[in-house]
């Protein structure tokens, strides 16, 4: 039997869909919100073809949080392959706290329950934030050095230190693979992530940054993340990127696509400053979410090319373009504007 944690999440509901699209048997869901899973149930109705609807209604969904143990116990009964997609996503120093508790003590809790209880495979999905960086070059491949946590933002540490307790399990006798993803691109969550890129452009936003990032669209990291479950690979490590691209390229293939203007202005450093500099002053009365760190600013023009050829070399397998995938996301934007207009 198969468990996936943060089942309701933007991977753990495109995870879900591919599972049933491959037949999968026996799948037991992990959940916090009813309202989120109703939607998440909502967008498999959508995108799953007439053959395979009939496999949502089979999903064992199970209420459980992955700090809290009992509740984990239970979810763990008769489980044989592990899906960890559940995670904490913040920038901030008010995010700290739960970023730390959710990403490295629930991944603790996750791979302690998958060996006691004989788990076959655990899967972490993790990021290519937790990767380090080659001092002399620009390139980051699986081995890339994580020498220090000075220039980290507080999620890449935390994804590192779920690494960490992932690769502690390995040497405890669990069979395990990470996956490090770029910036996910895809369908149904625009309001959160990587979903916000799409709503900046959508809702005419005039600026862009100078950053250079990996991108990949979801389809191919679920693809990926269940063909690696069932192969006999473990204690790997894979980043999965499609390109390496500008954020103004990608917006630019947003605008293009979704015909609306692309963005002109070029966010300079100096701006960020004055930005921070007003949330730090405003926050003195008032608890702000810092949507600008200095972390944010000290990153803005990071040129990074990440190296995919570990993964392409398993399976034959093969990245779907930015620029289609972008192409994807907007009949699948259309069909959820329809379904939700009914």
């Amino acid at each position: 039997m198969i468990l996936i944690s943060g089942a309701t999440g933007f991977i753990g509901t495109h995870l879900l869909k591919g599972l049933c699209e491959n037949n999968a048997q026996g799948i037991r869901a992990l959940y916090r919100s009813d309202d989120k899973k109703e939607y998440t149930i909502q967008f498999l109705k959508t995108f799953c073809s007439s053959e395979d609807k009939n496999k949502i209604d089979t999903i064992e969904w199970l209420k459980a949080d992955i700090l809290n143990i009992p509740e984990l116990e239970e979810a763990y009964k008769g489980i044989t392959l592990v899906f960890h997609c559940a995670a904490w996503v913040g920038n901030s120093s008010r995010h700290r706290k739960m970023m730390r508790k959710v990403n490295i003590e629930g991944t603790a809790n996750m791979v302690n329950l998958a060996i006691s209880h004989k788990v076959e495979k655990f899967c972490h999905v993790s990021s290519t934030a937790a990767l380090g960086y080659y001092g002399h070059t620009n390139v980051v491949d699986e081995n890339a050095p994580r020498d220090s946590e000075k220039y980290s933002s507080f999620y890449s540490i935390s994804k590192y230190g779920a690494e960490m307790e992932v690769w502690r399990a390995s040497q405890e006798g669990l069979g395990v693979v990470i996956v490090n993803p770029g910036i996910i691109l895809g369908a149904g969550f625009f309001e959160d992530g990587s979903g916000k890129i799409f709503q900046k452009v959508i809702n005419g936003n005039s600026f862009y940054i100078n950053k250079r990032t990996g991108f990949v669209y979801v389809n191919d990291v679920i693809e990926f993340m269940i063909k690696i479950v069932y192969s006999p690979l473990k204690n790997e490590r894979y980043i999965l990127v499609s390109q390496s691209l500008s954020f103004k390229t990608v917006m630019d293939f947003i605008a293009e696509t979704f015909k609306v203007k692309k963005p002109k202005i070029r966010v300079r450093k100096w701006m960020l400053y004055i930005v921070w500099f007003i949330q730090k002053i405003l926050g003195l009365f008032k608890p702000l979410n810092l949507q600008i760190t200095i972390n944010t600013i000290s990153k803005i023009n990071k040129q990074t090319e990440y190296d995919n050829s570990k993964s392409e070399a398993l399976f034959d397998f093969e990245y779907t373009s930015i620029k289609k995938a972008i192409d994807y996301i907007y009949k699948d934007y259309k069909t959820l504007q329809k379904q939700f207009l009914k």
